[in-house]
């Protein structure tokens, strides 16, 4: 391997290393970014939930039907915004649960089920940071061990097409 090889595969490996070190930090925005509108929520829903209380048992389920049944259209609106409301609440509830998990299922949650404007909330206000927390660093080897071991096979691939006798994997 010659040396400018050696020095790009070294860049690109301490390049990963630092990507994979913002794993845990990003993941860790999110949750923060998650619990924010989940607060958010519970406090606008806040005077529904009271009024609920009061007067249909604690059923907001009871109270949204109440706006709905209603004939006034302001009123049948203010049902569907409070459901909306609920809706949402219940949809930040079940994120927080799968935020519960260790890193490598939070971070697969974030990947294929997040809500994706909460990720891109996150992704456009993320603040990068280094920290060195042992989940941190392992992220951080992990990921630039992933991006060695596929450049590694690439490499190998390559070689062993553009040769007239391909060498078995070293």
């Amino acid at each position: 391997m010659s040396f400018f090889t050696r020095l790009l595969m070294l860049a690109i490996a301490a390049g990963a290393l630092l990507a994979g070190i913002q794993i845990p930090n990003f993941v860790d925005q999110y949750g923060k970014r998650l619990d924010a509108h989940y607060i958010e929520v519970q406090t606008n829903l806040k005077p529904f939930q009271d009024i609920a209380n009061q007067f249909h048992g604690g059923s907001i389920e009871a109270l949204i039907s109440k706006h709905r049944q209603s004939d006034d259209l302001t009123f049948h609106a203010e049902g569907t915004a409070i459901e909306k409301m609920v809706r949402r609440l219940q949809h930040f509830e079940r994120e927080k649960r799968e935020m519960q998990a260790p890193l490598p299922q939070q971070v697969a949650f974030l990947v294929a089920r997040a809500d994706p404007d909460l990720v891109e909330e996150t992704r456009a206000n993320y603040s990068f940071g280094l920290m060195l927390d042992r989940t941190a660093v392992l992220a951080g080897i992990a990921c630039m061990l992933a991006v060695v071991v596929v450049l590694e096979l690439f490499a190998w691939l390559v070689r062993s097409l553009t040769r007239p006798d391909p060498l078995p994997f070293p």
